[in-house]
């Protein structure tokens, strides 16, 4: 192993913040050369977790204008206050044409990101649905490794989409203002099936009565819902994060929801099936990366593009004729690997 890693894995476990910054930079490079040292980085903190891993995380969801990076900002000061060390990932969305984002949650928690307590990291969410980035699971594991226990994963919150930050994350929470009941059906319904935790932002001033309703018809479509997680009834809770009013019964239902789904041997059942959902997934990302990237693909692709700027051509033809070449790339490669 490279000994600049050994070097950096000891200044992360010594809680040095410029450290921790340089490995996510690492682990987000796509360049082979930093993805081997990253894996290697990785590794040791895969180690270091079977061992000992007290954090838990937790995908925070919500609408655009709920008030998701105002409420992470105000469980964060609440938790460090109370001794805890708070690691959140914000997963801001990314242009389809551009492919450049905004990443300004550090300055939406001015606050929190100033507490030596803490650390923010924003990262983009590219062309990967599901609410999370590329990359967000290994930097989980960096903060889970270095002590980081309350790790808060700011998804894109579009949708229906958001199922991959279920998948990847201990309990999903779902961030919604008064008057939002309303929207129950349609987009909200398939993302408030994957809710462990409701609450209701902005239950302040004029809003709070209406907050109140919006936390019953919550209540009410809660019960027509399968539970998800085994052992564990979803739960609602209304609060004010410009008030600070409600953090304190936020914290405490994350840590009922804590000591009830994972302690002793659920945790370790939910870390395998997060490590068996986040491998199918990133190994679905770059076969369709390598796949689209091959010469011929590409090259019929091109054609194909051509082709119909010319009016000149059955998408659904082409469409076929592609899917066969990539079948046979495959039983190509399979068959010389077994030769």
């Amino acid at each position: 192993m490279d000994p600049n890693i050994s070097l950096l894995f000891e200044k992360l476990i010594k809680g040095d913040r410029v450290a921790l910054g340089q490995a996510m930079t690492l682990v987000e490079s796509e360049r082979d050369e930093d993805r081997k040292k990253g894996i290697d980085l990785l590794e040791l903190c895969e180690k270091k977790l079977q061992a000992h891993d007290p954090s838990i995380r937790l995908a925070i969801s919500g609408s655009p204008g709920v008030g998701k990076s105002t409420l992470i900002e105000a469980i964060g000061l609440k938790a460090v206050d109370q001794g805890r060390k708070v690691g959140v990932i914000t997963i801001d969305p990314s242009s389809s044409l551009s492919h450049g984002s905004i990443l300004g949650d550090k300055s939406r928690m001015a606050g929190l990101s100033t507490s030596p307590s803490a650390f923010i990291r924003s990262s983009p969410a590219g062309s990967v649905l599901g609410g999370m980035g590329r990359r967000s699971h290994e930097m989980i594991t960096l903060l889970a490794a270095v002590g980081y226990d309350l790790i808060l994963i700011e998804t894109v919150g579009v949708g229906q989409s958001e199922h991959t930050s279920w998948q990847f994350t201990d309990g999903f929470i779902l961030i919604v203002q008064p008057g939002g009941g309303d929207e129950l059906q349609g987009i909200k319904r398939g993302i408030t099936e994957l809710a462990d935790i409701v609450i209701v932002n902005k239950a302040d001033g004029e809003l709070k009565g209406l907050a109140m309703q919006t936390r019953n018809q919550y209540q009410t479509a809660l019960h027509y819902f399968s539970p998800l997680r085994e052992g564990w009834e979803p739960k609602i809770v209304t609060c004010s994060a410009l008030e600070g009013s409600g953090i304190d019964e936020v914290l405490d239902l994350i840590r009922l929801y804590h000591s009830i789904r994972l302690k002793n041997a659920n945790l370790e059942i939910e870390r395998k099936r997060q490590k068996t959902s986040w491998l199918s997934w990133s190994l679905e990302i770059t076969s369709k990366q390598l796949l689209m990237n091959h010469p011929m693909v590409r090259h019929s692709l091109a054609e194909a593009f051509a082709e119909i700027e010319n009016d000149n051509l059955s998408i659904f033809k082409s469409a076929f004729e592609i899917e066969n070449m990539i079948k046979a790339l495959i039983h190509s490669t399979n068959s010389n690997s077994g030769s």
